[in-house]
């Protein structure tokens, strides 16, 4: 919190975090993924250039305090911070779940997603509303605290419609190492904006392998058999 409010000055603070949380994001996204990387870049400069040498160097401190902190307990690091900076609009209903809520959640879904993983090889899961992403790190704790691996045992598809959201949602997955593409999407009229997938997905392979399980189910469908049920969605 002193790192980022170091950084507000004359700027407002909900500026300073999103820069933050969208620089982090970046920086992790063009260190694996190929596809558009010149255009984000130069994003990453546009946003860093509003900054001087001693800021940014707060931010890269403050970013080394998150992987510090997902590494020590893993848990809603971004979006707990993004509360206690009093930066929630309760206008637009927008708040983040308190981590012992969504642990509690995740523990009502761990045998859906493992029944899953015994019939599939990994569970799906779709989080339409993940804003940081709270639940599915909760729900990465639950499977780890039964034997299983979210690394390689989870693929996640999560949604927000808040840029924010989808960088901080994007961070905390990625420094996890879970498989999953967060889009910024608005789901009530379907339309997408962005797609980020994490390290994990890109260097798994992970859309040819959610390509060659769909192809399967679809075949299944077609001889009449019943595909089995991979997918959970988030009650969050």
């Amino acid at each position: 919190m002193k790192l980022l409010q170091a950084n507000a000055g004359a700027k407002r603070m909900t500026e300073v975090f999103d820069d933050f949380v969208e620089m982090s994001a970046l920086a992790f996204r063009n260190a694996v993924d190929l596809r558009g990387r010149d255009e984000r870049e130069e994003q990453y400069l546009r946003t860093a250039g509003r900054y001087d040498r001693e800021e940014l160097d707060r931010f890269g401190h403050a970013l080394a305090l998150v992987v510090k902190a997902m590494g020590a307990e893993p848990c809603d690091v971004l979006g707990r911070l993004y509360m206690e900076l009093a930066l929630g609009n309760d206008r637009l209903g927008q708040f983040f779940t308190p981590y012992d809520v969504a642990r509690l959640m995740a523990g009502m879904h761990i045998e859906t997603l493992a029944d899953s993983v015994r019939t599939c090889g990994f569970a799906r899961l779709y989080e339409p509303t993940c804003g940081a992403a709270a639940f599915i790190v909760a729900v990465s704790q639950e499977m780890q605290s039964t034997g299983l691996n979210p690394q390689t045992q989870l693929h996640v598809t999560a949604e927000d419609i808040a840029p924010q959201a989808v960088h901080m949602a994007y961070v905390h997955l990625s420094l996890l190492h879970i498989p999953a593409v967060v889009h910024r999407r608005n789901t009530l009229t379907l339309e997408t904006f962005d797609s980020w997938p994490t390290p994990a997905h890109v260097l798994g392979g992970w859309g040819w392998k959610l390509r060659w399980t769909d192809a399967v189910r679809e075949l299944q469908t077609l001889l009449g058999a019943t595909p089995p049920q991979c997918t959970a969605q988030a009650r969050s």
